[in-house]
């Protein structure tokens, strides 16, 4: 009485199949090996791709990291595509391994069932019989070749793709994108409101603040283009010199003042009288001229210090050096006061 055994499908070729009717048919004879015996059941388990060597078997060796090869895509999946790189032994390219632009792109827009592609073996793990493979690999690094071109503070035009709550993306050569941070296009109004002026396919002109190819990440700038007014401000004034300014806001701590259209000041309390200062609205209001002492900066809100007090402390030194000076001719048979110059002045 014969015996029949069972050709599992995974036993019948190191490759992937799909149906046993790709290796065998009814009918036909094969050589096959007993892999288990069963003599309680009565079951015999064979295999047909054992009969040949294990094409794992030093794979390593065959395919060290970084090699580049051809394959053939034998199977396309939503998250990527398996290439067959010799008999049996295939591995995944997944998708974001596929195009250096469109990560989560369907790989079928990419390749076809049976299609030759270059691929670049990215890591082998041997023990669970898997490759990594990259195709994007064995093209052009559009950011590199970017930054090989591109320099920072380079102008560069470009067309807006885009706009997010958090910027502006720049359609850039290579198919890559740069983004304009709000913080980047305007110096003195916010990136929200300035945002509402430019519009998708806009043309627009741009500085290169940094290019990140690591990260895949071009960083550009629109209010580059132009100079900082802060810093503009800081070369054309010497600290202590007087400010004029329109009070613009005032609180119980302090008041703001507007410099110029883009540059703004601040007075705090203790800035104001050389007596304590409370309550700063019982001092200045909305609207108020006023000149104050430049006495120091706000590096992180970009704001100038201003000292009504200082100016005034300025003021009165000068008032009494200045007497002295007219003073130094005649004889004085003792230092006068303070009240004395004031009263022999208003004479």
């Amino acid at each position: 009485v014969g015996v029949d055994g069972l050709l599992h499908i995974t036993d019948m070729a190191w490759r992937r199949i799909r149906h046993p009717s790709e290796c065998v048919e009814i009918g036909e004879e094969i050589q096959v090996k007993v892999l288990k015996y069963d003599e309680e059941k009565n079951r015999v388990s064979l295999g047909m791709k054992q009969m040949g060597e294990d094409p794992w078997q030093n794979i390593a060796r065959r395919y060290p990291s970084g090699a580049k090869l051809f394959g053939k895509v034998n199977n396309l999946t939503d998250y990527g595509c398996f290439v067959e790189i010799e008999e049996g032994v295939e591995g995944l390219v997944h998708v974001s391994e596929m195009d250096w632009t469109n990560k989560n792109v369907n790989p079928s827009k990419l390749v076809q069932l049976g299609e030759e592609v270059e691929i670049m073996v990215l890591e082998i793990d041997e023990e669970r019989r898997r490759i990594s493979l990259g195709m994007k690999h064995c093209q052009t690094n559009p950011w590199e070749e970017f930054g090989a071109l591109h320099n920072k503070g380079d102008k560069i035009t470009g067309k807006i793709k885009s706009i997010t709550d958090f910027g502006i993306f720049i359609g850039l050569s290579g198919n890559i994108d740069g983004l304009v941070h709000m913080s980047d296009i305007s110096w003195s109004e916010s990136g929200e409101d300035v945002a509402r002026d430019y519009k998708k396919g806009d043309e627009i002109e741009t500085v290169i603040l940094t290019v990140d190819t690591d990260r895949e990440r071009i960083s550009l700038g629109i209010k580059q283009l132009e100079q900082d007014p802060f810093q503009g401000f800081l070369a054309q004034h010497d600290k202590g010199t007087p400010i004029k300014g329109v009070i613009t806001a005032v609180d119980v701590k302090g008041a703001v003042v507007r410099i110029t259209d883009s540059i703004e000041g601040y007075i705090r309390a203790s800035e104001v009288n050389r007596d304590r200062v409370e309550d700063v609205r019982t001092h200045l209001k909305e609207g108020d001229e006023i000149e104050a002492k430049y006495i120091g900066i706000d590096k992180k809100n970009k704001s100038i210090s201003l000292s009504i007090k200082a100016l005034s402390e300025d003021e009165e030194t000068a008032t009494i050096k200045d007497y002295k000076k007219k003073s130094s001719g005649s004889t004085v048979t003792s230092a006068p006061t303070l009240g004395d110059l004031f009263k022999r002045m208003d004479k």
